[in-house]
């Protein structure tokens, strides 16, 4: 990563490798109950969004986790657990399929909202739009006709989640994404942990 060049970066919170590993059988069977064309996250890039930044001057990836140690330095460690799965903008013509949380919640919409204003002094726009949070699993393909959407929203409805995919969320990551033909590779650039 040279000086010169802009980093494609996003906020998050990273999940243990098990909850990944149990989401990747959850989205295997989707895919398999599903002809709905979609692109599908791999479970490896699995993550909790804070806040998308897109592309950064490397120069200013110092004082975006000064940044970030500022928001997360009164935050709790968290816990959380994967509880439901739905689409946006609804089950039953879902543009995005989503794993839904519940646990602190309250906590982890605290700490979006001090990331959002900590960031902002910085000159990144506020979220225009109220913090909902979810994980990511899939995106379903602008050519997919309503029967396809339908079909896609019946099967999460009758997908289950194991139970007990509990995690504490502990720290919040700085991510560069990467994007490729196979999909987005991401990495951490930094880890600010909660409640320094």
């Amino acid at each position: 990563m040279s000086e010169h060049d802009d980093v494609r970066a996003f906020v998050a919170i990273e999940l243990p490798d098990s909850v990944k590993r149990v989401l990747g059988g959850v989205i295997d069977g989707l895919r398999q109950r599903s002809l709905t064309p979609a692109k599908w996250v791999s479970a490896s890039g699995i993550h909790l969004t804070l806040k998308f930044l897109g592309e950064i001057p490397t120069p200013r990836v110092e004082e975006v986790k000064r940044a970030l140690t500022t928001a997360c330095i009164e935050t709790p460690p968290m816990h959380l657990e994967i509880d439901a799965l739905g689409g946006f903008p609804n089950t039953a013509q879902p543009r995005v399929v989503w794993a839904g949380l519940s646990g602190d919640i309250e906590v982890l919409s605290g700490l979006a909202t001090r990331v959002d204003i900590a960031l902002a002094e910085l000159g990144y726009a506020r979220e225009s739009r109220p913090f909902v949070p979810h994980l990511t699993i899939a995106r379903v393909r602008p050519e997919a006709s309503r029967q396809a959407k339908s079909e896609l929203g019946a099967a999460v409805l009758a997908a289950a989640l194991p139970e007990g995919l509990r995690f504490d969320a502990g720290a919040v990551s700085l991510m560069r994404s990467q994007l490729r033909p196979q999909g987005a590779l991401y990495t951490r650039l930094s880890q600010t942990p909660l409640n320094l």
